[in-house]
Parts: C-alpha cells; sequence; structure tokens
C-alpha cells in the first residue's frame, strides 16, 4: 500500500497527481516536491501562485475538480482561478482536503496549450505573500472532463473520495479507487508472491445504492492482459472476506497487477475499496518489499586495520576506458595493477553526473537531491548534515585534501578537513595548461612529514576532465594529433557547437577526440603510479586502504554529447571504483558484479577507520561488509531532470520534461543501443514507479547558503565547462 503515490492510474478524464513524475512537466510553476509521510497520498505544496499547463485539441464545454488542502494560514483565505488569464472561478479552501469543482468556459480555452493559474490570496501583511513565496496549500490532483460528464460530477461533490488515493475502510487501511479507472502497479515479484486484499464498496457508494465490478490482471506484455480474479460488488452484498492469489511469477521478476473498477449499469458512484492491499513472499528475493535506497547489506567486515585510507578521485573518468575494465588501449597500467591486488567494482555508479553534487553526495552518502549541492545555486552542505571529515576528525583522524578541480572546494566540500589545498587552478587558455604533475610538489613533502597513526588522505586529480590537451607524449600516445585543433580541444566552442547541434563531427574528429582523452587518463595514471611510489617510500602503502574512483564519467559522443552534465547515460554514469586493502588484510584479485554507489564510499572509509557513525547518517553501506547488489538513482544538473535508475541488468533513463524514458539491458547491451522499453513494459513500469518512490521518500535537508563566487572562481568554472 505505500507505493500507491507511485501507481499510475488510467481514468477517463485529464487528471494530474501532482508531486509525482507524471505531472511535474505540467506543474509549470509556485510548486515545491512535498515528501509525504508513509501511507499518504503524493501532493505538491502550492505557493502564493501557481501555474498548471493543459493540453486539449480544441476547445469544448469542460469542468475541472480541484483536490486540495490549505496550509493552516490560508484556511477560507480566497483563491483566484484563472484560465489563460480569464477569471474563472474563485474558490475558498475550506479545512481539511476536499474537492473543488469549477467550470472551465469554452470563451477562456484555446486550441493545445491551456494555462491555469491559481492565485491564493493572503491576508494584508503576510510574509511572502508579494513576492508569490508564501506556501498556502497542499494540491493533490487536478481532474478535467466534460462539462456533462456525470462521473466527473460525482467526484466534485462535497466528501466524496478522491480518484485514487489512500483512505480507511471498514476493516483496514485502503487504497480508494473510484471507477471507471485501471490502477497500474508495477514491481520486482518476491519469491511465492502472493497478492492479498479484502475488496469493498467505498461507504459512500454503498450509501447510494451503487454497484461496481472489481477485477484484478496480471499485464504481460506491451498491451497484454491476463484476468486473474473479478466480482461484482452491490450496495446490499455482506462485505466480502479476504482475497489471496497466487502471482506465479518467477522471484526477483518484473511484474504489473492490475485494478479495475468499472461502475455497473452506470450506477454512481462506483468508489471501490481494495483493503489491507499487499504482496506477501520471500523478502529476501529482492522483491516487492525492497525499497529503493536499499544499499549493500551488513556482512561481516574484513579486519581491515589499515593505518589510513587513501582516497583518489579522477575527474570525469569513464569506467569503461580503464584496462581493468576491459578497454583495449593500454590506458591505465598503474590502476590495473592496483586492481590486480584488490578488488575491482565491475558496476559501481554516481548519484550525479556533476562534480559538485556527486562529491556532495560522497562526503554525506546523501543524494543530490537531498543534499541540494549543485541542485539549487549557491547552496551548501546544510550546516547540521556531517561531512565523512567531520566525523573521522572528531574519532581522532588526521584529514587532508588535495585537489585540481576548483569545483571540488567550497561549498562544504571542504569542512572538517584538518588541510584542504587546491594544488593549481587549471588554465585553458591557448597557452599554457597546467597538468597533475603539479601535486608531485606538494604530496612528497605532505606524506614523508606525516607522524599520525591513522589519515584519511584525499587527492583528487582534474584529469581526464576536460580540456582534452594532455602534454607530450601522451596527446600522441594512441595516434597522430590530428584533425582536431589546439583551439577545439582546450576551448568550449567545438564541443559546444557539437552538443547544440549546430555542427556534426566527423568520425575522424570523434576518433581523435576519443585517443586524446584516452591520453590524458593515461598521463594521470602515471601520476597514480608515482603516488603509490611516494607512499610506498613513505612506509605506508601496505598499511593502507586505498580506493580510486572518479566523481563521475564522460560522453565521448557516444549518445550524441560531449562532457558531462548532461546525459545520464552509461558513459556518464558509471565509475571506476577499485578498492586495495592494507596487506594481507583482505580480499585481493577479486571482481563484484553487482551495483554499488558513490553513496557507499563514506560508509566503507568511516568502517575501515573505526569510526561509529550515527545511525541514519548515510544512506550508503560499508562495502568492506560486503555488497549483495542495490539500486543507483543518478540525476543530471538541468531544471527539467533526467534520471537513471540502475539495478541488476536493467537501466532506466526517465526525462521528467517529457515523461519519456528508455531502458536498457546493459549486459546485453553495455553500450546502450536498443531501447527496450516497449517491448519489456513490466520492468520500464518497474524501474519507473521505484524512482518515483524514492522521490517521494527523500528528505530534503535545509542547505547552507553561501557567498557568492568570485570573478575569479567564475572564471576557472567557465573555462571548465561549469559556467557559460
Amino acid at each position: 500500500m505505500p507505493a500507491v503515490p507511485s501507481a499510475e492510474a488510467e481514468v477517463p478524464w485529464e487528471h494530474l497527481s501532482f508531486g509525482t513524475l507524471a505531472a511535474e512537466p505540467f506543474q509549470e510553476k509556485g510548486f515545491e516536491r512535498a515528501h509525504p509521510e508513509p501511507f499518504s497520498d503524493s501532493h505538491a505544496i502550492a505557493r502564493t501562485r501557481a501555474q498548471v499547463l493543459l493540453r486539449w485539441s480544441a476547445p469544448a464545454p469542460r469542468m475541472a475538480i480541484l483536490d486540495a488542502a490549505p496550509l493552516p494560514d490560508a484556511v477560507g483565505s480566497p483563491v483566484e482561478v484563472r484560465l489563460n488569464d480569464t477569471s474563472v472561478a474563485r474558490l475558498s479552501l475550506q479545512e481539511g482536503r476536499r474537492r473543488y469543482a469549477f467550470a472551465l468556459p469554452v470563451e477562456a480555452q484555446r486550441p493545445h496549450s491551456n494555462r491555469l493559474a491559481l492565485e491564493f490570496i493572503p491576508p494584508a501583511g503576510t510574509p511572502g505573500a508579494a513576492a508569490g513565496t508564501r506556501r498556502s496549500a497542499r494540491l493533490y490532483s487536478l481532474t478535467v472532463g466534460g462539462a456533462d460528464d456525470a462521473d466527473l460530477q460525482w467526484l466534485g461533490r462535497d466528501g466524496a473520495p478522491p480518484v485514487v488515493g489512500i483512505g480507511q475502510g471498514p476493516r483496514s487501511r485502503a487504497v480508494v479507487q473510484a471507477g471507471p479507472s485501471a490502477v497500474r502497479f508495477a514491481f520486482r515479484s518476491p519469491a511465492g508472491a502472493e497478492l492479498r486484499f479484502t475488496p469493498d464498496l467505498h461507504p459512500r457508494a454503498r450509501a447510494e445504492g451503487a454497484a461496481a465490478v472489481l477485477s484484478v490482471a496480471l499485464a504481460a506484455g506491451p498491451g497484454g492482459e491476463r484476468e486473474i480474479w473479478r466480482r461484482r460488488l452491490a450496495a446490499g452484498d455482506a462485505p466480502p472476506d479476504e482475497v489471496a492469489l497466487d502471482l506465479n511469477a518467477a522471484p526477483a521478476e518484473a511484474v504489473r497487477v492490475v485494478f479495475r473498477v468499472t461502475p455497473e449499469g452506470g450506477r454512481r458512484p462506483a468508489w471501490a475499496l481494495w483493503q489491507g492491499l499487499r504482496v506477501m513472499g520471500d523478502a529476501a528475493s529482492g522483491g516487492a518489499g525492497e525499497t529503493a535506497g536499499a544499499r549493500p547489506g551488513d556482512g561481516p567486515s574484513h579486519d581491515v586495520a589499515p593505518a589510513g585510507v587513501l582516497l583518489v578521485i579522477l575527474d570525469a573518468a569513464a569506467a569503461g576506458h580503464f584496462g581493468c575494465y576491459g578497454y583495449g588501449r593500454r590506458t591505465t597500467p598503474e590502476i590495473d595493477r592496483i586492481a590486480a591486488e584488490g578488488v575491482v567494482y565491475e558496476r559501481a555508479y554516481s548519484p550525479a553526473v556533476f562534480t559538485r553534487s556527486a562529491m556532495a553526495s560522497i562526503w554525506t552518502s546523501q543524494y543530490p537531491d537531498q543534499h541540494r549541492v549543485g541542485v539549487d545555486p549557491d547552496v551548501g552542505i546544510a550546516v547540521n548534515r556531517p561531512t565523512l571529515a567531520e566525523l573521522l576528525s572528531a574519532g581522532g583522524i588526521e584529514t587532508a585534501g588535495f585537489i585540481g578541480n576548483p569545483v571540488a572546494r567550497g561549498f562544504g566540500l571542504d569542512r572538517g578537513f584538518s588541510e584542504f589545498r587546491s594544488v593549481y587552478e587549471q588554465k585553458t587558455n591557448l597557452g599554457r595548461v597546467t597538468h597533475a604533475e603539479a601535486f608531485r610538489s606538494v604530496l612528497p613533502a605532505f606524506f614523508a612529514a606525516r607522524r599520525a597513526p591513522r589519515l584519511f588522505a584525499y587527492v583528487h586529480y582534474l584529469e581526464p576532465h576536460f580540456p582534452y590537451d594532455p602534454p607530450e607524449p601522451f596527446n600522441t600516445l594512441f595516434g597522430p594529433d590530428a584533425p582536431l585543433t589546439i583551439a577545439d580541444r582546450r576551448q568550449l566552442d567545438w564541443s559546444s557547437a557539437v552538443n547544440d547541434g549546430r555542427i556534426e563531427p566527423t568520425p575522424d574528429e570523434v576518433d581523435h577526440l576519443r585517443r586524446l582523452y584516452d591520453g590524458s587518463l593515461a598521463y594521470v595514471d602515471q601520476e597514480v603510479g608515482f603516488l603509490r611510489r611516494t607512499l610506498e617510500q613513505a612506509g605506508r602503502w601496505d598499511r593502507m586502504l586505498v580506493i580510486v574512483a572518479a566523481d563521475h564519467g564522460e560522453g565521448l559522443h557516444e549518445h550524441g554529447w560531449i562532457g558531462h552534465m548532461k546525459k545520464v547515460n552509461e558513459e556518464a554514469a558509471r565509475v571506476p571504483l577499485v578498492m586495495r586493502y592494507p596487506a594481507g588484510r583482505g580480499p585481493a584479485g577479486t571482481r563484484v558484479g553487482e551495483v554499488v554507489s558513490l553513496l557507499d564510499l563514506a560508509p566503507t572509509v568511516a568502517d575501515a577507520l573505526g569510526v561509529a557513525v550515527p545511525g541514519g547518517t548515510f544512506q550508503g553501506r560499508s562495502l568492506i561488509r560486503g555488497a549483495p547488489g542495490s539500486r543507483v538513482v543518478t540525476r543530471n544538473s538541468d531544471t527539467e531532470t533526467d534520471y537513471a535508475v540502475t539495478e541488476d541488468r536493467y537501466r532506466l533513463i526517465f526525462h521528467t520534461s517529457d515523461r519519456a524514458q528508455q531502458l536498457f539491458d546493459t549486459a546485453a547491451d553495455p553500450g546502450e543501443t536498443r531501447d527496450l522499453a516497449e517491448s519489456r513494459p513490466a520492468w520500464a513500469a518497474a524501474h519507473r514507479q521505484a524512482l518515483q518512490r524514492f522521490l517521494l521518500a527523500l528528505q530534503p535537508e535545509t542547505p547552507a547558503p553561501i557567498r557568492p563566487l568570485s570573478p575569479s572562481e567564475l572564471e576557472a568554472l567557465r573555462a571548465l565547462g561549469y559556467v557559460r
């Protein structure tokens, strides 16, 4: 039943369930995402002025039903309703959740796009009223249909239940469903899956003498359904007993269950109750009971006992370009050597395809939609949210960070480090470009001087990130240095023109781009080798847990995009993750095929160093305790967000702007070239509804306001392509 807000309803009207992924493209402005309590309906918070986009082919007599509840200081305040700047209604929202009906006159309508505006008129002097920032009401749904639709008129009556929602039945909590309609739930089936519910008519329907046919079906293909249960219920019938249905689904297989309510003979209102709706089975098989934020399990920990932990981040390093991940070119011999001595996580994913959000997620083990760093402008990690460095420092661990990417500092990303240093500022003009060798003047002296028994060191190289301009001989390591010019590789004009569709790169240009990227990766791999030798000389290498990863990957025109921040495909979301344990203290030469997340790094480091972390602080879990697999959600940096959901072999990419989706089987199709969303709709629906549950469950924190960036900081970000 908690999955109801993520279910997908099919009704004979235009229906928006506010706060869901399906409604986001139509919530044009004046909305805040709400995070309902368990067993509550999805909704959005409307500010003083909220605007909804509606579409229909031609004007016609219509009516609308608004399902809303005013916030306490807005009870009784008038609400002006405008359609395309024409006033069509004036409502007074009463206390509690109710349905409000109003007409949409033909003369106010337009073909195609229409804007319905709600202006909540607050009492004079109310804070935020003039700016339109005051939070006014919870909006649950908006339903639009023909002005003479009798079913829709029933929905607008005072005290009517919602179209679809969670309510209280005579026996237990229940899913309320108005007919005619279908509600589809998609999930991964547990072993021995059994669907249970107690059907009934809603008391309002019984009072009106209604009758309806209730049915349950399994959706097997793109459009096919197989009915597995049906029953007619009338107002005078005795309450039915509980129903138990064997779903006959293989463990962990994607399943779609369809609940239908059909009024009998036009007898209204046909509200049905599905009381105690649940799926029973073996939850350990990874089925319906699994949460979207599940992380690797709490298995036994290896006796690591390191003298320290070294975390190396290679910025914009795509896993598919590493030798230890099967790449054909010899790009990473030093990291491959580390991989052979440790553990390779073959399917590690970043929660964000841009540095600031990804690093905030690494340090807090929270998703970007929670910490909001890099998602909202000029905000940092919440002051009450402890970072990994703060927790380690409080536990007596010396912490130090060295970065080559200016994006990885400030915004709370450096909070808690006893020493944090920007090693260099990247220059991307047509003159000299500073490279990762700058770390050689800093790291040897630092490690030679360290006497602390336990240490956490973080080294963040900019390479292989843009500019794609490796020094000699790496610029020709994998082929000739042509046809891209110096300006093409160091400036954003060429790649921006490609990304905007103004030019189409030639195959030779794309091949050269990838050779330059591989050369940059090979170059920074050399510097990782230097770092290893530095630690060996300091007597620390075999006593440390070494983690090599990336903040995100990089697109090299695989899906028409160069760089990152925009696409959430495999090349941008999948990152290398290699862990080398202290000598004799952990597994070596091991590969892990399950999906893991960068959110797992903070708990892994804290676990290795024996630092206790309060429960609920981290979303991820320690990889030292095993990795039975998880689900990872990745987002881009756009306000019209693209999300990717990765679990097992399937990845769903969902575009909130138009609700378009793509499903890929990355085991059979690692390049994500064959969209399976239509041929495997159950898997697409299961991932899509898992994403909806994930977003509804996240509780965003209040981020810390950050000072405006200085001109020099803006210049550095612009040079790296983060600001245009």
